[in-house]
This record gives structure tokens, sequence and C-alpha cells, in this order.
């Protein structure tokens, strides 16, 4: 089975300082490039026999402001980070050779969103001279709004770049967090598409890819040791609403950031001990709850599957453990609720097709 990554984060060790979220001291304030994502996922192919045909790169807020173009700095310099990637000329030391070159299918870069189709348009001139050869590569750009006050992705300019980007033929990835940042961001990213969408062709409304299962409640409980009722009933209720307008996609990804922490890979010994098996198996029993939701909500030709490396390295047992014990939760509800063709699609077709990979 072909294997598609939807969201992955990379960039060099000289460069962890441009992240707007990691500080010095951070766990992942060091150098995530291929060779340490190859090195996370090796067990796909040594112990499954299956292939990982590649990932999308989904860009990793870098420092940015939409005031002015000097806040695009660092952006595009993570542009340039990628191209040497699908290129295959790394600087000394990066962390990737020209044999990665074709591992990546496609880029998600960050926007300005909230300055309007105008500055797309001047920010896309940029990134097309940038890019070079590898533009055709550029499927879509994300502005996180899971941090935004209330009101961002109503705005007029937001809702104007959406129009633009879906006239452009350039998807948006959409980041919510129901968990830390409260239901009402689903609510409006609701409203957000709606606005987006009204009168627009069918063949123009913007993709909408949403990122992570818009982060829900996993560690909340009732009495019972059922998720919580309310928070789960309320994030059901958001998610039926986005997955009724077309051209919206979700994520299975980025859920050990939203559960409680699984034991670190020290602690573990290896993965294929039986000590990690069972912790896999409770953590399935546990997730599924909430993939079982979106696979019933989007049908299985709307979903995508997708890691969060190397985020979900902090909550899902360290960085050679983490991809892995993701995999293989996912992997072991996929072949207990989906025939052979809805598996494909959800490792690897869906992801080509909502971004539009041809590589």
């Amino acid at each position: 089975m072909d294997i598609v990554d939807s969201h992955v984060h990379l960039y060099p060790g000289a460069e962890a300082e441009s992240l707007a979220w990691c500080t010095e001291g951070h766990p992942l304030h060091s150098q995530h490039s291929v060779e340490d994502y190859l090195e996370a996922t090796k067990d796909l192919k040594t112990v499954y026999s299956h292939k990982l045909r590649g990932f999308i790169f989904v860009e990793t807020d870098r420092k940015s402001h939409v005031e002015s173009e000097t806040g695009w700095k660092e952006p595009l310099r993570e542009l340039d980070w990628i191209r040497r990637v699908v290129d295959g000329k790394p600087r000394s030391g990066e962390g990737h050779t020209s044999q990665h070159a074709q591992l990546c299918l496609g880029v998600v870069l960050w926007a300005p969103l909230p300055s309007g189709p105008d500055v797309m348009q001047r920010y896309l001139d940029r990134v097309e001279d940038r890019a070079g050869s590898m533009f055709s590569l550029v499927k879509g750009f994300r502005y996180l709004v899971q941090d935004k006050p209330h009101g961002t992705m109503l705005d007029g300019n937001f809702i104007g770049s959406l129009r633009w980007m879906g006239q452009s033929g350039f998807a948006f990835d959409l980041g919510v967090d129901t968990r830390s940042g409260g239901i009402w961001q689903l609510e409006e990213a609701a409203a957000m598409i709606e606005k987006a969408h009204d009168g627009v062709p069918t063949y123009q409304k913007v993709k909408i890819v949403i990122n992570h299962m818009c982060k829900p409640d996993m560690r909340s409980r009732d009495y019972d040791g059922n998720p919580a009722r309310e928070l789960f009933a309320a994030w059901k209720t958001q998610l039926t609403r986005l997955a009724s307008f077309p051209n919206v996609y979700m994520k299975v990804s980025g859920a050990f950031s939203e559960m409680d922490p699984l034991p670190h890979e020290d602690e573990q010994g290896k993965w294929r001990s039986k000590v990690r098996d069972d912790l896999v198996e409770r953590t399935r029993s546990w997730s599924g709850n909430w993939v079982r939701e979106v696979f019933s909500i989007f049908g299985p030709q709307r979903v995508l599957w997708g890691s969060d490396w190397p985020v979900l390295n902090l909550g899902g047992g360290g960085n050679r453990a983490s991809w892995m014990n993701w995999w293989a939760v996912v992997d072991g509800f996929v072949k207990d609720n989906l025939d052979k063709e809805d598996q494909a699609r959800f490792w690897s077709d869906n992801a080509l097709g909502a971004y539009g990979c041809t590589r």
C-alpha cells in the first residue's frame, strides 16, 4: 500500500530560531529534516512492507506579520528551504540529499490572507519568483487562525483572499483548535466557508483542507470514562456543518497533541515490544471515538491521512516512535472499518486529489 503523509513540517536546525512557537529550550528546537523524518518512518517498510510515496510539506508557522512585506521574510526563507529539498541541493548539514528530492509531492505555504486579494497576488508573484521550477508544487496556503481573535475569518479581506485562492486554484489549509481555542472557532469557520463559497461557481469554490480533526478535546472524560458528552456532541455538530459544504476535506492527524501524552520511548523499549503493542491498542480504542465520527460525517472520499510530524513527537512517545505509533493506531481502525478501495483513498488518493498533486 502506498502512503502519502498529508501533513509534515520540516526545518533545518540553522533556521529553528525563525519558528514563532519554538523558542530555545523547546523539545523541537533542533533540526527536523528529511533524514530525521525517514528514520521515524522506516518501520513502515521494514516491518509492514508498505511504501512511503511521499508527503505534503505544510508551513511551520515561522515568524511573520501581515502589516507590510517585511513580515514575509521568514515565510519566503522557508520557501527557499523547501526548494533546496525539492531541487536536491542541500546546504551542508541540512539533513537531506538529492535522493530525497522526489518525496515532496506538494507544498502548502504561509500567506497573508488578512491583507486581501490584491496583496495575495503580490505575494504570489514573489513566491513564483523565489520558487522557480518548483512553483508547480505549490498547492495551497495556510494562515493559522487557531490563535487569532474572533472575527478574523469573517473579515472582508480574509473572505476575499479565499475567493481569490479558489479562482487561482489553490487550497486553504484551515487550522482551528477546539480544545484550546473553543468551539466558536468551528462555528466561525463554517460561517467563513459559507461566505467564501456564496455565489461562486462550483469549480471556483476554494478547497478547504481542515487540519487535525479540528483539534478536539480528547482529554476530558465524563464520570463513566467515556468522552465528555457535551464537548463531544458540540464538536460533532460543527463537523457536520463543515462537511455540508463542497470541497471541504478533513485530515486525521495531530491527535497526540490533544490526548493524554504517551510514555516516552525511553520508558517503553523497542516499538515492537508487547508493552508498545498494548499501548497502541489502548490508544486506538480511545481515539477511535473521534476517528469514527470523522469518517461517518465526511465519508471516506474526503478524509486524509496525516502525521503532523514532528509536532506529534511531543505527545506520541518521542521522535523514534511517534510517527509509527500514530500510523499503527489509525491503521488498526482503518483495517476494521474500510474496504480495500477506501483504504487506498484514505492512505494516499484523497491527499493527492485534494491538493491536485501530479508528481
